[in-house]
């Protein structure tokens, strides 16, 4: 039997700071829906895996919406592009001057609208707002983008950079993350070891759940964790757990985890950029 884990991703706001910046967002223009509207919209995550598909994205005919830091370095890379961002973080994420404009969730914090000024900014409501006509889905931004981006009229979704999987000393397009070294862990599949951390494994198992689902809408060109999760939904397994992330399970009482990995498959390693 596959080792899977239980866990349950904490919120990166307050109550009080959600209510907050949910006031402060109205009046925003909302997001309108509609029904097989514009052409496929690219969906960029942070992932390495960005730098090999870069052309393409150059190319890319529709909408392209990068998630968080990534919508400065697709700037950076000479590619248009809208930030699009569900978190209450304070800290301004990264943007250019190719970012075009920016789809917020109600509960952003009202400094990623300020630093976009003058350029068009629209707000749609998750789940967790309006649990009614909200927007559903899993713990991070690109688990927002299924629901929102259909039911705003595109009529698919393509997901680059969203591997949830990473090198040891190359984790992020965008530049060095300390985070992403938080609770990692071993994900096997497929004879393939896979780096990654227990949030990069929520939005990776989230996705490739509705991926499976909704084949003819939602499709992705990212590799690795991503992929592989696609292809063994069943047998996919936790291999192994860091010291941080295992200390969490013992103070629960909670020691299963208690050999060493020997680690004896191949180790993912993202494709190499030919003509970036």
């Amino acid at each position: 039997m596959p080792v899977r884990l239980k866990i349950t991703a904490g919120g990166t706001g307050t109550a009080k700071e959600v209510k907050a910046n949910f006031r402060k967002s109205a009046k925003y223009p909302k997001a309108e829906w509609a029904e097989f509207k514009y052409p496929t919209a690219a969906v960029v995550g942070g992932g390495i895996s960005v730098q090999s598909k870069l052309g393409i994205l150059r190319k890319w005919h529709g909408d392209i919406f990068a998630i968080n830091d990534t919508a400065g370095y697709l700037s950076d890379n000479g590619i248009r592009c809208f930030l699009f961002a569900v978190d209450t973080t304070m800290v301004p994420y990264k943007i250019g001057p190719l970012v075009q404009g920016a789809l917020f969730a109600s509960r952003v914090n009202p400094i990623q609208f300020t630093q976009l000024k003058g350029r068009p900014i629209t707000v749609f409501d998750m789940a967790e707002e309006d649990s009614k006509r909200g927007i559903e889905g899993g713990p991070t931004a690109v688990c927002r983008t299924p629901h929102v981006l259909l039911k705003m009229g595109y009529k698919g979704v393509r997901y680059y950079g969203c591997e949830g999987s990473f090198e040891m000393d190359n984790t992020h397009n965008s530049g060095y993350s300390r985070a992403a070294y938080d609770n990692m862990l071993i994900i096997t599949a497929g004879g393939v070891d896979y780096y990654s951390n227990a949030a990069f494994m929520l939005q990776t198992e989230y996705m490739a759940d509705v991926i499976i689902k909704y084949k003819p809408f939602l499709s992705e060109d990212s590799g690795g964790l991503l992929t592989a999760m696609v292809n063994y939904p069943d047998t996919w397994s936790v291999s192994a757990i860091a010291d941080d992330f295992k200390s969490k399970f013992e103070d629960v009482g909670f020691t299963a985890w208690n050999k060493a990995y020997q680690g004896e498959n191949e180790v993912w390693k993202p494709q190499e950029v030919v003509n970036g």
